[in-house]
């Protein structure tokens, strides 16, 4: 197994020994080290154990990857790593039903090719059922670390490619490896109606369409012809096997579902259309123009992933802004009977088709209460959207029409039913995998920030990401000299931090073992101290503590990972 960022820091350059896997004095080495704890206590917690149903002033243990306890009366294990502040909820995991990340795939070769445009290669085609996006996953992928950071902590992840890119797999938004983070590997096949960007067959969507449906009865033929050769195969030749063919069987035999991306009302027609054709059990994820077919959602029972990708909104035209500042008044001034009588009424004919463009963008606001309203049960997908973006999205579809109750299930319960991972996900309950969100206050209230993130049982630590450089509050009260100590797998590590200035600004230095660093983007709002420890043989280290007196507690963090850190003012500037 390979060592994790934090357990690869050096004295030498003062990486803070965050994760000092080794003795103090000692050059970081890759090799494995237990972490300093495995257990957890969220003491005085408002947990959120699925929608509508909350525990105020409750404790939650995280031993081992698994949540051991949950309740108001709970005891706290001796070795548990306490985690309090102030007005924290604790939710369950997000689940993604359907998105790329942690995937790296394979760079095409650069000699692809077809000598026959009409039958080109499968690989060239976009033709490839039977790779497996397990061997893709990448844990320590950008896009993994945007999306943990906005709640999310397993996903239905699949390859990227053409019509058929390949089997998708349940994991895991977090591990040192690959192996870490899969849950169930080959559990869809993936498919969506593009085509070759070779200029080969198939290249439009008709043609992805007639390819799908051919593959697909061909590999029927195929499994016919090899179950008939395993019951006897005395006198008969061998049927030759093809991978492309074979992938197709546990669709074919209904163990695993066929799942499909598509935004456009048209090619969500196509889709459903397919499915009744062929039978095959689906799983539909994007609907972006989902509103605009809602007769034929309702006739269908698949799982369906709502897309957190919403459009900007159009720039306006409309001079007089009353027209286009509420969600109804582009409806209520638009004229769909205006007409342009004379050149002098083009201005009027442009605001006119810019209150359209607006009431247009407001249906995508409203599309997942739409689907709610239509008793549509839906989860949610994150491909194409911006993993920052995504709180954002949250609260405007809320602020739309949506329900909280219904956008928390589409975030937990609902898809870890569609995706038969509710044994595992998506409640806070005892014995379910210890995936959660803890949040500063509730998710969708728009100043709330998530700090903390566990993935299966491991700390992803975010309360350091607060506004670099910001100061709000007395800062007398971090001023001067402290003593601290951090909790590493080593033992315990001591050291000094100096802090100076005023509300302008604060600057300082930390010293262990006799190293010395400048501190980065130090912040203060009269209890949160945070500041960051740059190094240049290493991740840079976060710090984020609550100061009460001349005491102050918290964590130490690198790239996610978190050790204890506490510390005492030994001298005031006051006080030489």
């Amino acid at each position: 197994m390979t060592a994790s960022p934090l357990r690869r820091c050096c004295l030498g350059l003062l990486c803070f020994c965050l994760s000092l896997s080794l003795p103090p004095g000692t050059l970081a080495q890759d090799i494995d080290v237990p972490s300093v704890t495995d257990t957890y206590a969220l003491e005085d917690v408002r947990v959120v154990q699925a929608p509508g149903q909350v525990i105020e002033s409750a404790t939650v243990v995280v031993r081992d990857g698994v949540i051991e306890a949950v309740g108001s009366n709970v005891d706290v294990p001796y070795d548990a790593r306490r985690v309090e502040d102030d007005s924290l909820v604790v939710y369950a995991g997000f689940i993604d039903g359907l998105s790329h990340a942690g995937v790296d795939t394979p760079d095409p070769e650069d000699d692809q090719e077809a000598d026959d445009p009409s039958d080109p290669p499968r690989d060239v085609a976009g033709i490839q059922p039977d790779r497996s996006v397990t061997s893709m996953l990448t844990p320590d992928d950008s896009d993994l670390e945007d999306l943990r950071k906005a709640g999310f902590t397993a996903a239905h992840v699949v390859p990227e490619g053409q019509m058929l890119p390949g089997a998708g797999a349940y994991v895991l938004y977090g591990g040192d490896t690959s192996d870490d983070m899969v849950l169930e590997a080959d559990a869809t096949l993936f498919a969506q109606i593009a085509g070759s960007d070779n200029f080969v067959y198939p290249s439009t969507d008709m043609a992805v369409i007639a390819q799908l449906r051919q593959l697909y009865r061909e590999a029927e033929r195929r499994q016919s012809l090899e179950t008939d050769y395993e019951q006897n195969p005395t006198g008969q030749p061998r049927p030759p096997r093809d991978p492309a063919h074979s992938a197709f069987f546990p669709v074919i035999d209904g163990q695993t579902p066929l799942a499909f991306y598509a935004d456009s009302a048209v090619d969500i027609h196509r889709v459903l259309d397919l499915q009744r054709e062929l039978g095959f059990s689906l799983v539909l994820a994007g609907l972006k123009d989902g509103f605009r077919t809602m007769d034929v959602l309702q006739q269908s029972d698949a799982p369906f992933f709502l897309t957190l990708d919403l459009p900007d909104k159009p720039e306006s035209a409309v001079e007089d802004t009353t027209l286009a500042d509420t969600a109804d008044a582009p409806a209520t001034h638009y004229d769909s009977d205006f007409r342009t009588a004379s050149y002098e009424d083009v201005s009027d004919e442009a605001e006119n088709l810019q209150l359209r463009h607006l009431m247009e963008h407001q249906k995508y606001l409203e599309a997942a209460a739409t689907l709610d309203e239509a008793d549509l049960s839906f989860g949610f997908t994150t491909r194409e959207a911006d993993g920052g973006d995504i709180p954002e999205h949250l609260r405007t579809m809320v602020e739309n029409g949506l329900s909280e109750e219904t956008a928390l299930a589409a975030l937990t319960t609902r898809p870890a039913s569609f995706l038969d991972l509710d044994d595992q996900l998506g409640t806070v309950e005892e014995g379910k995998m210890a995936n959660l969100v803890v949040t500063d206050g509730p998710y969708f209230d728009a100043d709330t920030e998530v700090k903390r993130v566990f993935v299966n049982g491991r700390q992803y630590d975010y309360t350091g990401d607060a506004a670099e450089g910001e100061i709000t509050g007395d800062v007398s009260k971090v001023l001067g000299t402290w003593s601290f100590t951090l909790e590493t797998p080593g033992g315990e590590l001591g050291g000094t931090l100096t802090l100076e200035g005023d509300e302008s600004g604060l600057e300082g230095t930390i010293t262990i073992q006799g190293e010395e660093q400048d501190l980065e983007s130090i912040s203060f709002d009269g209890s949160r101290l945070s500041f960051r420890v740059p190094s240049s043989q290493g991740p840079s280290f976060s710090v984020s503590v609550t100061v009460k007196g001349d005491t102050f507690e918290g964590t130490a963090t690198a790239q996610g990972e978190s050790l204890n850190i506490s510390g005492e003012r030994t001298s005031r500037p006051d006080r030489r």
